[in-house]
């Protein structure tokens, strides 16, 4: 339970020494990452300044991890907790368990009709980043006058988040639109076929294969370049039109069936034929690189953030008009949003989370994504997601007066952001530098796609067009000949939690002492979160996560947490599989006796047997109805995910 404490005027921290250093610096943190949450988490507290003294190392299977972040100028420790759930410290459930629990399997499977693992830990650094997070809000509210001493996030927590609009649109009552999502996976714990939309006569979407071997991906958002591109092409065919609609809805639905003779049409060219194509009508063509590729091309991977102070010292008020409490460390911040999609607004739901008080700016008539299928009342159940409870205000920034109100906004504002196309801040008089040099208490944050690389000249800063150049898309192939990136907008969302991670280090700098501060943070930065080797922790050395499942059984599907070491093969003993079989023909033997029992006839017998094995969730309504996730969500008109962070004196 969240106690909101009396306001301590003594428990102000000193002023960093250099306001223009590392908000963390003088900050030590105790502990050893045991898991790559806790990896993630150190390695961000010590970008930003903070001296890791590693504490003992456990290799109990556990989810669990203790820091303990003591400040120089001999202010209380701060402990954080990164838990398995919010309401259950200790639990063997790893990253395989959590996406199969959460939804996540079944998002990342609807192109297959089958929930399928999401090849890289991307819960466990959804979670070092929000850990993060809670540490910096904890240091801000303490600043500003709450003593908080204690701050837990959950993976469960993250993984419910990362998924929080596909399970809104799931749970909308009614919703023909999240009825036809959720029939794409296979019904959960069905013993007959599987049952689906009717794709017959589609193949998976992306990415495509060109005549020379080179796989690479598509991006519009716009029919009419889709439509020249094809007749480019010589195809003018209904194929097109359906294949638009399908293209154009994969961010919602991560989902996008084509008709082959799209996939064929592509195959009877070479790519650099393809690309000229795709040059002269406005369609890009982006060559999915492999990581090796991306770092030869680009040079060393670039940091989460930026951080930039834009001013000088500024000596910070000693009593806020606003008091923080536990529940809302940021309370009484002002932060105005101008942005669309997903990275964006997530930044600022986080924000807003945190007890900021958002205003978002949206164009006359509101935000087109407001009116996306399915509602709830007269608004979107995927917009509601990431927007609940900001204010809005409507400008036209193609106007002088829209620009003179979002202006006014930013000059009474602690933070403002934005993630429009590299030149539009300038267009519009909105850039960092003048924004900052009026208002030298703002923290100024643009959420962009490619950050300081040159790709903004060459591709749009989506999610898709990232996961290709970056390198991901190569590295969740699992050693197949070609790459596989996902539907599921995985760089959006980690991409807007970076943000606000990003966002509140530029607003504790400020709270120090720093002056006004530019947080950069970006969708390719996101990308580099991911790709960041395990390596220093007890996970680099784990039980390979495929083995984990998820396995089919006689009715749906379970997923496993294994020991970290030895767990395939302790698993055939658990299943009574003859010994001295290789890798894959164990694997084979597990996945073949698993077939043969009920889903939870083996999670029982598993369990007695000390494997954790769970229920994977193929429809996303039976999510929000998991009990061991209750503590996660909020029931109302659709599900909505709660804040994933608690804050204690």
């Amino acid at each position: 339970m969240n106690v909101a404490p009396a306001v301590d005027r003594s428990v102000t921290p000193a002023r960093i020494r250099d306001p223009r250093a590392t908000p963390l610096a003088g900050v030590t943190v105790s502990g050893t990452a045991v898991g790559r949450a806790g990896a993630v988490a150190l390695h961000h507290l010590g970008l930003l300044g903070a001296r890791h003294r590693p504490g003992a190392r456990t290799m109990k299977h556990v989810t669990r991890e203790c820091f303990t972040l003591v400040p120089e100028d001999g202010l209380p420790p701060l402990l954080c907790e990164v838990l398995p759930f919010p309401d259950a410290p200790e639990s063997p459930l790893g990253e395989t368990a959590f996406q199969a629990m959460a939804g996540l399997m079944a998002v990342n499977g609807r192109p297959w009709h089958e929930p399928r693992r999401i090849p890289i830990d991307y819960v466990s650094t959804c979670t070092g980043v929000l850990a993060v997070q809670a540490v910096l809000a904890a240091m801000i509210g303490r600043v500003r006058g709450a003593p908080l001493q204690r701050v837990r996030t959950a993976h469960s927590s993250a993984a419910l988040l990362s998924v929080s609009q596909y399970l809104a649109a799931a749970t909308v009552a009614d919703a023909s639109e999240a009825n036809e999502a959720t029939q794409a996976a296979q019904a959960a714990q069905s013993a007959g076929p599987p049952t689906h939309p009717d794709t017959s006569g589609t193949r998976p979407g992306p990415p495509f294969l060109s005549r020379d071997g080179v796989w690479f991906e598509l991006e519009t958002l716009d029919s009419a370049p889709w439509r020249e591109f094809w007749a480019a092409l010589g195809l003018r065919s209904r194929e097109v039109s359906l294949g638009w609609t399908s293209f154009v809805n994969r961010y919602a639905a991560a989902v996008a069936p084509l008709p082959p003779l799209l996939h064929r049409t592509l195959g009877s060219y070479d790519f650099t034929d393809i690309a000229v194509a795709g040059a002269r009508t406005g369609l890009s063509v982006c060559r999915m690189r492999t990581a090796a590729e991306r770092y030869e091309d680009d040079g060393p991977p670039p940091a989460p953030w930026r951080l930039r102070p834009l001013g000088t010292e500024r000596v910070p008020s000693d009593t806020p008009a606003v008091l923080p409490t536990a529940e809302q460390p940021l309370r009484g911040i002002t932060v105005v949003e101008a942005t669309r999609r997903i990275q964006g607004p997530l930044s600022g739901h986080v924000l807003q989370m945190l007890g900021a008080r958002v205003v978002r700016v949206e164009p006359p008539g509101g935000d087109p994504q407001r009116c996306a299928e399915p509602v709830v009342g007269d608004c979107s159940a995927r917009f509601l997601a990431l927007n609940e409870s900001k204010t809005v205000v409507e400008a036209d920034l193609k106007t002088a007066e829209g620009q003179r109100t979002v202006r006014d906004l930013a000059l009474k504002a602690d933070v403002f952001l934005h993630n429009w196309a590299p030149g539009k801040a300038e267009e519009f008089a909105l850039d960092a530098e003048t924004l900052c040099a009026a208002n030298p208490s703002l923290v100024y944050s643009h959420a962009s796609g490619w950050g300081s690389s040159s790709a903004p000249d060459l591709f749009p800063g989506t999610d898709f067009m990232v996961q290709a150049r970056s390198g991901l898309a190569w590295e969740m192939a699992e050693g197949a000949d070609r790459p596989r990136p996902t539907l599921m907008t995985v760089l959006d969302v980690l991409g807007g939690l970076v943000s606000a991670e990003g966002i509140l280090a530029g607003l504790l700098a400020r709270e120090l002492g720093g002056g006004p501060q530019r947080v950069d943070s970006s969708l390719l930065s996101a990308a580099s979160v991911l790709q960041r080797p395990t390596t220093g922790h007890a996970l680099s050395a784990r039980t390979d996560p495929g083995a984990e499942g998820p396995y089919r059984t006689a009715t749906g599907y379970i997923a496993l947490s294994l020991p970290a070491v030895d767990g395939l093969r302790l698993l055939g003993e658990a299943l009574d599989v003859p010994a001295g079989l290789s890798e894959p023909q164990l694997r084979r033997a597990v996945a073949a006796c698993l077939r043969t029992r009920p889903a939870r006839s083996w999670i029982e017998d598993l369990d007695r047997s000390g494997i954790k094995a769970v229920l994977v969730q193929e429809e996303l309504a039976a999510v929000a109805r998991e009990p061991a996730l209750r503590a996660d969500v909020r029931h109302g008109a659709c599900a909505l995910v709660a804040p994933p962070w608690s804050f204690l004196s």
